[in-house]
């Protein structure tokens, strides 16, 4: 779960694919954790211009995790739904924090 969560956006893509290949396994039983052991709301961000990881993917995510809100980023990809746009993002962190005080 560190490997597939933890890459770095300069890894190169052989890299990149065996941490994928070789953890999605295991990735299952994570969200199975979440949506079983965990009572806390999930929000999965996703650049809707993201040619990285398919919007697929995060839709994928909340289909294991029925709580999960999934919100799609016009005109982001995958790094610039953060680079780009650094103080949005800790605007809406933060409302997702205080909501769930």
């Amino acid at each position: 779960m560190d490997g597939f969560f933890c890459h770095t956006h300069i890894a190169s893509w052989h890299t990149l694919h065996n941490i994928i290949c070789g953890s999605a396994g295991k990735i299952d039983k994570c969200l199975e954790a979440v949506r079983d052991q965990l009572t806390c709301g999930v929000t999965i961000y996703h650049g809707g211009d993201d040619e990285l990881l398919p919007v697929g993917c995060s839709y994928a995510v909340q289909s294991k995790i029925p709580r999960a809100t999934v919100k799609v980023i016009d005109g982001k990809d995958h790094v610039t739904i953060v680079v780009q746009r650094q103080k949005e993002l800790a605007r809406e962190l933060e409302e997702i924090w205080d909501t769930k005080r």
